[in-house]
């Protein structure tokens, strides 16, 4: 039995996340799957939902300021710090505001429900919306790769590998495949959990977090159809693998003081030790085993929920606000323009004509609001290579503050916001003179114009 427990759910997980499943005649992942089924089917339906949840959020976040509750589970969800209750209380009304088009026709209204703000974060289109569509069916079924053997088997036979190379775990694995698959915000997600179990230790936590939790091929897709890359994707997303690689490897040899090599409190760290008498594959299949057999099912389900209702109310109200601000900064002044003018020259330096370079400028840095941006900023750029750049650049940036950044900052690794800055700007500088010369190689060859 505890042998079917561990191959029986482990191949399900696999297929959920990793096996591309043709239906309807798109082929895809089964969570992109049911993601786009409740979005055609019962998307009113999750609308009221995320309604229902936001005034649960706002007025019990107010409540519990001053009300603590004999439940431990719920202390943990609904108290906060003054800052993230405003951050909630905040992010609650603003979704609300762009769903009920609350103050529409005044001057702050029109701003914060504009289409190019608000609008994009929440709403029957909203990134929000398909947050909470993807959460609740992701985090609900990652146990399947994460408690029931396969993070042990896959990362004991490729530990050796991934230690020399990243020195990280093997574990690691499941995480960038997660992310690689899915969605970058699901390996943050998983990386943390595993940090909680003691799978990692601090630094390796971050590493893995900060450098393996690479966009989703969903979405990556999307984008490069809209910056007309579709027909040379594998390209696309090729240059953005490689790039994360490189910086990976490069992330894990720097010093980080900060983040030492301690385990969460309370945690026992998981060690690999191969016996003598044992293959790897041996090895690897006996822990896998072990662990599946000490999982109770209705445990994981419970805690998988709870996951669920600490994303809707801590992690996803943050996102709304911070995304909304983010946005409204980019389309109603000049910030974004004023801090990135250096890159002006830059990339005039790089041979980029001055009215290219004055768009890829403002939309190198504005990936750190959404990674959307960028695109947004550079699709009628008449320069292939500058579509190509950016776009690339976006998703090697890796962290945002409407999504992967504010998640990072509420994970219990200890990044604060200046380390999502820090963070932002190493990879920004050092993917640049990366891209600078995949762009030219693929100029060289034909590929992409200039």
């Amino acid at each position: 039995m505890k042998h079917l427990k561990f191959i029986g759910l482990s191949v399900i997980g696999f297929l959920f996340f990793l096996m591309p499943i043709t239906l309807n005649s798109e082929s895809k992942i089964m969570i992109s799957h049911i993601v786009d089924a409740v979005t055609t089917h019962m998307l009113d339906s999750f609308i009221t939902l995320t309604i229902i949840m936001s005034w649960v959020v706002l007025v019990l976040t107010l409540i519990f300021t001053v009300y603590t509750a004999k439940n431990k589970p719920l202390n943990d969800i609904f108290k906060a710090s003054p800052l993230n209750v405003t951050l909630r209380v905040l992010g609650s009304m603003l979704y609300l505001m762009v769903v009920h088009q609350w103050l529409k026709g005044t001057v702050v209204g029109d701003v914060l429900i504009d289409p190019n703000t608000g609008g994009v974060m929440a709403g029957a289109d909203g990134l929000l919306t398909t947050l909470y569509i993807t959460f609740l069916v992701g985090i609900l079924a990652l146990p399947l790769l994460t408690h029931f053997g396969v993070v042990e088997f896959i990362g004991t036979l490729l530990g050796p590998l991934v230690v020399k190379v990243f020195k990280v775990p093997g574990y690691s694995t499941i995480d960038a495949i997660a992310s690689f698959v899915g969605d970058g915000t699901i390996g943050i997600v998983v990386t943390d959990q595993q940090y909680q179990r003691g799978y990692y230790n601090r630094r390796e936590a971050y590493i893995i977090a900060t450098s393996f939790s690479i966009v989703g091929i969903a979405f990556a897709a999307a984008v490069a159809e809209e910056l007309g890359f579709g027909h040379i994707f594998p390209i696309f997303y090729g240059a953005i693998v490689v790039i994360t690689l490189i910086l990976a490897f490069i992330t894990s040899r720097m010093p980080l003081k900060k983040f030492n090599d301690t385990y969460y409190p309370g945690t026992t760290p998981k060690t690999i030790e191969i016996p003598h008498d044992l293959s790897l594959f041996k090895h690897s299949y006996r822990l896998a085993v072990k662990q599946a057999d000490q999982v109770k099912l209705i445990q994981v389900v419970k805690e998988a929920c709870l996951n669920v209702l600490n994303i809707y109310v801590g992690f996803l109200p943050i996102i709304m606000t911070v995304g909304t601000l983010s946005l409204v900064i980019a389309e109603y002044t000049p910030f974004f323009s004023v801090i990135s003018f250096p890159f002006v020259y830059l990339y005039e330096w790089l041979g980029y004509a001055q009215s290219t370079a004055e768009m890829m400028a403002p939309a190198t840095l504005a990936g750190f609001a959404d990674m959307y941006l960028p695109a947004l900023f550079i699709t009628s750029s008449t320069s292939e290579a500058s579509r190509f750049f950016i776009g690339v650049l976006a998703f090697t940036q890796l962290v945002f503050l409407s999504e992967t950044g504010m998640i990072l900052v509420k994970t219990k690794i200890g990044l604060n916001f200046i380390d999502i800055i820090k963070v932002f700007l190493f990879r920004t500088l050092l993917s640049i003179p990366l891209l600078y010369l995949i762009t030219h190689l693929l100029a060289w060859q034909g590929i992409i114009q200039f």
